[in-house]
């Protein structure tokens, strides 16, 4: 009985897990965002692609797990979030300030779940290094100047990459591009979602552009866009 309800699923996300992912055209939406999001990446690609290449992570596939939060970035909104972070965070932890910041919107305490399963994974011995997880100011400044720059998100998200694989073996039996669907549904939603939680959000609309969120604000999925970005990279 397990064996069928484990097809089955494998059959629902070739099934379904591209079909909202082209009846909107992302890149009319989002117009000009979408075309400078699509040239940043051009531009640092070969400085990234170093970064991921050390994890033995597909560049293309990160690219594309990030690729709306790079949509959606503002400069300004950024400046004031770090401020936060590099403040508030540092003094008193993720319950003192726990905002988004960098280019790919990573939050501390993203940074902090993932330098956790990474120490008591067997990656943390084959790569010879761990985290320092200690509840002081000098081990949250340490994570806070990581994820202020982009080297330090990269290695993040590659990192979250190289777990989520460990956790979700599954991922290897199905196509890149549900691979993209999966891992940015993970990456914007949940890092520690089961298996079939996230074959049943990778379909949710919740992200957004607004600076603030309000009634007319239009809600998008997070995976049909790095799917989309995916799919039509190099074309």
């Amino acid at each position: 009985m397990l064996n069928v309800k484990y097809f089955f699923m494998l059959w629902l996300l070739l099934v379904t897990g591209s079909a909202t992912a082209f009846s909107v055209n992302y890149q009319k939406v989002f117009g000009t965002d979408w075309t400078e999001a699509e040239q940043y990446v051009r531009e640092h690609h070969e400085d990234w692609k170093k970064e991921f290449d050390l994890f033995g992570v597909d560049s293309r596939m990160a690219e594309a797990i990030v690729f709306p939060e790079l949509i959606r970035y503002s400069r300004w909104k950024d400046e004031i979030e770090k401020t936060a972070v590099n403040g508030l965070y540092v003094i008193k932890g993720r319950e003192g300030a726990d905002f988004s910041v960098g280019r790919f919107q990573m939050k501390p305490s993203f940074a902090e779940d993932v330098e956790q399963a990474w120490n008591l994974s067997p990656l943390a011995q084959e790569y010879g290094f761990s985290f320092n997880l200690a509840d002081n100011a000098e081990a949250r400044r340490s994570r806070v100047r990581r994820l202020s720059t982009e080297e330090g998100q990269c290695r993040y998200l590659a990192i979250f990459i190289r777990l989520q694989q460990l956790r979700l073996p599954q991922l290897q039996q199905v196509s890149k591009e549900q691979q993209v669907r999966l891992l940015a549904t993970a990456y914007n939603r949940s890092f520690s979602a089961s298996w079939q939680s996230l074959c049943q959000m990778q379909q949710e609309r919740h992200f957004h552009t607004d600076v603030i969120k309000t009634r007319s604000t239009r809600f998008y999925c997070y995976s049909d866009i790095a799917e989309r970005f995916f799919t039509f990279q190099g074309v």
